[in-house]
């Protein structure tokens, strides 16, 4: 008998549908957790989510528009069905505009139900937002730059920003629209990319960044190879080919880095994104980062809320949660059994997802709290090193469960700072916070080198490199000795 070998068959590893969704599911952001239940909702009659009224930004329960903890006009979740009216021949709508007004928040410093008082909850005034909007502030700030016969042209200016803060017409297009002429139009465009966010009003990337530049130039000394990197090198900058660029500059290639760093670190391509009004929404209306974990000091230590288990309330909707009691057998009854009997399953999967979402964050999250207590009762300099593979093994996950739960995901210290979860994960912020402190210590006069604050890093018990001092500098964006 002739043995050969034989190839064994391939061992595939077939990873479900449903598997894919809940890990899906476990790595959205805040923002796309919302999108996602609101698509759910919409997509899937068997889904019902009711929604406690709180403050997305603190967690408090919100009874007007203003939250009373933590002062700002929030984004206070809504009710889901809030702008649905009863339809006179619609007696599922109205059963359920019925149920809806019935709602009661959850009081969580008392730990009990609160009737809402419907006069305030439906108040429309309470719903405006106070903040002005970029466009607002521009155009009164233009006001007391230009003559009132320009005012027009000040409206199509700012009215043909896009949301990154750039002209999207050319100045002929509005003179030719208004039948004013150009040299009018260029005044007032030049008046309004005097104004602030810096860079506003550009038509390109390059303009931009040199309206910037030009501004930073009259504060501080001028970055004549910035400037010529932006006018002439912008899109090889963009693909890094220094040394080329010092090659045909006839500077060193470190110069021409120190250059594109400066460019990167104060310079923005977005001059919109930058406008905060006090209300916490951007021009477009976006929200501003909001946390996901609430850390809470008690008596009994540290507490850990998460935002959306106070909010959301999930179940599935009256008729498809119980089999029908009766459905004739012919073809009709059928299909309506299997299409409620798809509905509620798919219900019941996004259910149990959102659910494990839940279980896992929390998990990680009190696991985190407590083994970095130090972190946060004393600062950032007792940090503690931890990975997310020993958060794994602690808890009996896959470390790629922990990476999705907190990725994307922000915590609110007691102290009212909000962090990226990661943060937990850094060993190095504390060493780069007294790095931060010797550079704030250095005198005007003798600014420390790379190489000098290694060796001071050194004499403090912390032995750094240079290239290591260089690279934390650079992410915590802090210029180098000669351009400081």
């Amino acid at each position: 008998m002739r043995l050969e070998p034989t190839p064994k068959p391939d061992h595939t590893l077939r990873v479900s549908a449903r598997l894919v969704t809940s890990s899906t599911i476990l790595h959205l952001s805040a923002d796309e957790l919302e999108h996602t239940v609101t698509q759910e909702q919409i997509e899937n009659p068997a889904l019902e989510v009711r929604e406690q009224r709180i403050c997305l930004f603190c967690g408090a329960v919100i009874q007007g528009a203003q939250c009373v903890s933590c002062g700002s006009f929030s984004q206070a979740s809504e009710a889901s069905f809030s702008s649905r009216e009863p339809g006179n021949n619609d007696e599922g709508s109205s059963e359920l505009w019925n149920q809806w007004n019935e709602y009661r928040a959850y009081d969580s410093d008392n730990y009990g139900w609160l009737e809402h008082d419907e006069d305030q909850e439906f108040d429309p005034l309470a719903r405006i937002p106070m903040g002005q909007t970029l466009s607002e502030v521009l155009l009164q700030q233009l006001e007391a730059l230009i003559s009132p016969d320009d005012a027009l042209i000040a409206e199509q200016l700012v009215g043909n920003l896009n949301e990154h803060g750039y002209l999207e017409i050319s100045a002929l297009e509005i003179a030719e629209h208004l039948d004013v002429t150009l040299a009018r139009v260029e005044y007032v465009l030049s008046q309004l990319q005097t104004l602030e966010p810096l860079g506003i009003g550009a038509r390109d990337l390059r303009e931009c960044l040199l309206i910037q530049l030009q501004a930073l130039d009259e504060q501080e000394a001028e970055q004549e190879l910035a400037a010529l990197l932006i006018e002439r090198y912008l899109d090889r900058l963009g693909k890094s080919q220094f040394q080329e660029i010092a090659r045909e500059l006839k500077v060193s290639e470190q110069d021409v880095r120190q250059a594109a760093q400066y460019i990167r670190s104060t310079l923005n391509p977005y001059p919109a994104h930058s406008y905060n009004a006090d209300t916490n929404f951007s021009r477009s209306g976006t929200a501003y980062v909001r946390p996901d974990v609430l850390i809470r000091k008690s008596a009994n230590g540290y507490e850990v809320e998460l935002i959306e288990e106070k909010r959301y309330n999930f179940r599935i909707g009256q008729g498809y949660n119980t089999q029908p009691l009766s459905l004739s057998s012919d073809q009709t009854g059928v299909e309506m059994q299997r299409y409620v009997n798809q509905h509620a399953e798919r219900a019941r999967f996004f259910i149990d997802c959102i659910h494990r979402r839940w279980r896992t964050l929390k998990r990680v999250a009190e696991l985190v709290v407590d083994y970095q207590r130090e972190f946060l009762e004393k600062g950032v300099r007792y940090l503690r090193p931890l990975t997310r593979a020993e958060v794994a093994t602690r808890l009996n996950l896959d470390e790629g469960t922990v990476s999705r739960a907190t990725a994307n995901k922000y915590a609110l210290l007691p102290n009212g700072r909000l962090i990226p979860i990661s943060d937990f994960f850094d060993g190095s912020l504390g060493v780069k916070d007294i790095l931060r402190e010797l550079i704030a210590s250095e005198e005007e006069r003798h600014r420390f080198s790379d190489d000098e604050l290694a060796r001071m890093m050194s004499t403090r018990g912390i032995p750094m490199a240079r290239r290591t001092v260089t690279k934390y500098r650079e992410e915590m964006g802090i210029l180098s000795s000669r351009e400081r």
